[in-house]
């Protein structure tokens, strides 16, 4: 009987290990959905508009500055900060860093005169390329065809056909050319 019992625990135990293996981690505790107070303040919203010169592509880059304690809310917006470290704007080439084939086709979009002959991310303005929710709620991009480089300069505002506007008549002014490519995107993203 005992041999009996004896085969009977090995064949089970063996049985089991048959169906080891590795068991699924997932546990189906997926994220819950993020639920918005829709009258709390926005946050400030940083966009810039970059370029990758190589391809001609245009990207906005949105990055959510955190208010600190002492900051007060006008007009539903909390405020951005007035000066913008470097790195915030080296953070927003990133995003064309990520598609580009080469660091160096990387600009800031609002571009000096000249930027054609001298295609550099030093004749470009970081600033100028940048919109905050604080101050406006759309960015608009206007260009000129230079042969096969697009040559851009940048405008914030309050609705999306007063930045084109904007962008077009300081690309003009700027640039001496027509800039007839506009485009635009809200400051804060969806």
């Amino acid at each position: 009987m005992r041999v009996l019992g004896g085969v009977l625990l090995m064949a089970a135990v063996a049985a089991t290990m048959a169906h080891a293996g590795p068991l699924s981690f997932d546990l189906q505790l997926h994220e819950p959905p993020v639920i918005a107070d829709s009258k709390a303040p926005t946050k400030c919203t940083v966009t810039y508009i970059v370029a990758d010169i190589a391809n001609n592509d245009l990207y906005a880059s949105r990055m959510r500055i955190d208010p600190t304690e002492n900051d007060a809310p006008a007009d539903n917006r909390l405020p951005c900060p007035k000066v913008m470290p470097p790195r915030v704007g080296l953070r927003a080439l990133d995003t064309c860093l990520t598609r580009a084939g080469e660091a160096k086709s990387c600009v800031f979009a609002d571009m000096s005169r000249g930027f054609e002959r001298e295609p550099d991310i030093h004749n470009t303005s970081e600033n100028a390329s940048r919109c905050s929710s604080d101050n406006a709620s759309d960015i608009g991009v206007a260009c000129w065809m230079a042969g096969n480089l697009s040559v851009c300069d940048v405008a914030c505002a309050d609705t999306p056909q007063k930045a084109l506007v904007q962008a077009q008549a300081r690309c003009e002014e700027k640039q001496q050319h027509s800039c007839p490519i506009t485009a635009t995107v809200p400051v804060s993203g969806p």
